[in-house]
């Protein structure tokens, strides 16, 4: 496996995983693809394995695809699997302590103003909640619910995840103040290294991200079936 996908897939896990047939199939009852998804053990896999394990839980069957997994990726579309969200991965240093500004609140549980900015059912709410709440994980939530962010520390290691901007308190910094406090909060726990992952497309993430010294080191895309 791709020393990035174990380490994407360690920090936001599925709620249950089978190795079978040089697979490694993570299934999250359907909330988010990155929970729900296919990750390379064998580069000779049979991408039949993927279809019939999906499609029996009544799932859109998806791959996630690394560098390296080009062959994979050639009979994923042969076989009809299409490219969905082209992913970059960015990390970090967390040498020295960030200096946020402090007004983000952080828990070790969501807070409702923190699950209100979940989009989706509450399926969806409670899917995020679930996956999450098999990591360590601190939640932030910033002054009036305006935005939220969450990271997940393991080791040395912090990752950021679920950032999310109320929309009409966007372009006023919300995200970056919630993004420092969380790497500080993160630091203080031990973590020395940060990263995230943000589909390519989103232009503006990846202005605040990169601003923020994150560079980008890996990417992904997932194919889909379906």
């Amino acid at each position: 496996m791709h020393a990035w996908a174990r380490r994407v897939a360690a920090d936001w896990p599925a709620l249950e995983t089978v190795e079978r047939g040089g697979w490694r199939l993570g299934w999250g009852d359907g909330v988010t693809k990155r929970a729900n998804c296919a990750l390379v053990l064998d580069p000779g896999a049979d991408v039949g394995e993927v279809t019939r394990f999906y499609r029996g839980h009544g799932l859109s069957p998806c791959v996630q695809v690394w560098p390296g997994e080009e062959g994979v990726d050639a009979r994923l579309a042969e076989a009809g699997y299409r490219t969905v969200e082209p992913t970059l991965v960015l990390d970090r240093g967390l040498g020295d302590r960030p200096d946020g500004p402090g007004t983000t609140e952080i828990g070790v549980r969501p807070a409702p103003q923190w699950s209100a900015l979940t989009s989706g059912t509450g399926h969806q709410v409670r899917g995020v909640e679930r996956i999450l709440g098999q990591v360590e994980a601190g939640y932030g939530v910033a002054p009036g619910g305006q935005g939220r962010g969450c990271v997940v520390v393991d080791g040395e290691s912090a990752a950021i995840c679920s950032m999310v901007t109320a929309p009409d308190a966007r372009g006023r910094g919300v995200g970056r103040g919630v993004l420092a406090d969380l790497l500080a909060w993160a630091h203080d726990k031990g973590a020395r290294s940060g990263y995230l992952c943000v589909v390519e497309g989103n232009t503006p993430a990846l202005g605040l991200y990169e601003g923020f010294g994150f560079a980008r080191v890996s990417r992904y895309h997932n194919r889909v079936l379906g």
